[in-house]
């Protein structure tokens, strides 16, 4: 293809950048690179901006350059202004920092959002992450960290530190949601024209990792109270005198908390933050601590209200419950008694699981339990027992049987 040089002639001057030339198509705002590549070069809000079309094949450039823009027609017209400085992931994520710190979100989830930058800067692949260009982050980029997070990158496990190969699925994919979220801001900026996570792959192959569903292995009520009682009970024949009254405490207050959180499914960090004022009649306020959704009331069940009546008997205000966490104690029983380990989230699920079994509706089910989707989760979850709900409900149908017509 020929390339129409820059010229001059008289006081007619072609504006051109220097290193590109028009081409001889003569469309507005296409240039082509000395080594082949087009260019498409516009102005928004008095800025010039040159972004690389990554195309040496001149009908997909100028298919490309009308697409851009159009999006910078779009972007003019909502005000968007275009900031030079934030054309590296560091300064990106550097603004995205503070825009968390300004949010009315709840304390812990801005801790989470900075915990993944600082992930996502820590295992960077592609050079330094604070002076890496936005604009060089490709398809192949993410896959690169999704396979090094995935397989290779150092982390710490268990309680006790364990050092190992590769983070979970869960923390993959929100590494990769936070990448996904500054190249979003990028575009935002108009910084890059394309957030490479649109982009679709041949094979349809997502650049998410595959969610593992875990079905949770919920132990039965009497496997369960045998676990509550063992953390309960102390042996105090070792310990000295003065302690006595301590460790008796810390068992009954570990026991009172894995109860309330198996009769009330309320998460941890709800269950920690419950105080005594929040027992309302035959309700008890839930100071919701993951989302503004999840500030909810939750109606008081038999075993909840002895559980309460208990508790309340000790306390006349502040904190509910005597701990913010019966981990370790839970764990300790199961391993005593020789049953599998336990979560305290498990202890959600065991609710959930015979909310459901009691014939309690799913979606009335999620507003206890605080999601906001209306039961989907639940649903998708929980679908074993709506599969065995479903075939005890075909049995209770009695249809008539019609005879065929005979001819």
């Amino acid at each position: 293809m020929n390339i129409m040089p820059t010229s001059e002639s008289g006081s007619e001057k072609t504006s051109t950048p220097k290193k590109y030339a028009l081409t001889a198509s003569a469309v507005e705002g296409l240039y082509q690179h000395h080594n082949g590549t087009y260019y498409s070069r516009y102005s928004i809000n008095g800025k010039r901006v040159v972004r690389s079309l990554k195309t040496a094949t001149f009908h997909i450039a100028k298919l490309r350059h009308a697409k851009q823009h159009g999006l910078t027609e779009v972007a003019r017209q909502a005000g968007v202004q275009t900031d030079s400085s934030l054309r590296t992931l560091g300064s990106i994520a550097q603004y995205l920092t503070t825009e968390i710190n300004a949010a009315s979100s709840a304390h812990r989830t801005k801790v989470m959002y900075r915990n993944w930058i600082s992930r996502l800067r820590t295992h960077w692949q592609q050079g330094d992450f604070d002076t890496c260009l936005a604009r060089n982050v490709t398809r192949a980029t993410i896959l690169e960290l999704r396979t090094y997070l995935s397989e290779e990158a150092l982390t710490l496990c268990g309680q006790w530190k364990d050092q190992r190969k590769g983070y979970s699925v869960a923390v993959v994919n929100q590494t990769l949601t936070m990448l996904r979220i500054l190249l979003k801001t990028a575009v935002i900026k108009n910084v890059i024209s394309a957030n490479p996570f649109s982009e679709e792959s041949p094979f349809g192959n997502p650049l998410y990792l595959p969610r593992q569903s875990r079905r949770p292995d919920i132990p039965s009520n009497d496997t369960l109270e045998r676990v509550f009682r063992d953390m309960e009970d102390v042996n105090v024949e070792d310990i000295e005198e003065s302690l006595k009254a301590y460790y008796i405490k810390q068992a009954e207050d570990s026991a009172e908390f894995a109860r309330f959180l198996a009769y009330s499914g309320l998460r941890a960090g709800e269950a920690s933050a419950a105080r005594v004022e929040d027992v309302r009649g035959k309700f008890i306020i839930v100071r919701g601590t993951k989302t503004d959704t999840s500030f909810r009331q939750v109606p008081i069940n038999a075993p909840l209200r002895a559980l309460l009546d208990k508790i309340l008997a000790k306390r006349i205000g502040g904190p509910l419950l005597g701990c913010k966490n019966c981990l370790k104690a839970l764990q300790r029983s199961c391993k005593r008694l020789g049953i599998a380990s336990l979560r305290q989230h498990d202890l959600r699920h065991y609710f959930a699981t015979l909310s459901i079994e009691s014939g309690v509706p799913i979606p009335t089910v999620a507003d206890w339990l605080g999601h906001s989707d209306g039961g989907a989760l639940l649903m998708k979850t929980y679908r074993h027992l709506r599969d065995r709900h479903s075939t005890e409900a075909a049995a209770l149908i009695h249809l008539q049987h019609v005879q065929p017509i005979s001819e």
